[in-house]
């Protein structure tokens, strides 16, 4: 997919940031779990990874904090 998306809301745990609703493709997903998130380092880069669940699909997304950039990854059926 790598396709760019608008994050509209967020929440927090445990200090951390995690993507609440996006938009893609004219569409807005809606994650009702809690997701999980690594961080990937590429060089001087660092790229986080969130795995995410609307209740019926697990999404992947990328968060680039150098070009401010969330990308879904990927999505595949629960």
């Amino acid at each position: 997919m790598n396709q760019e998306v608008n994050v509209v809301s967020y929440y927090f745990s445990n200090s951390r940031c995690f993507p609440r609703t996006v938009e893609v493709a004219n569409k807005e997903l809606n994650f009702v779990e809690n997701g999980l998130r690594c961080l990937v380092k590429h060089g001087q880069e660092i790229t986080q990874i969130f795995n995410m669940s609307d209740g019926q699909k697990l999404y992947r997304l990328s968060f680039e904090p150098g070009a401010r950039t969330w990308k879904l990854l990927g999505s595949r059926p629960l």
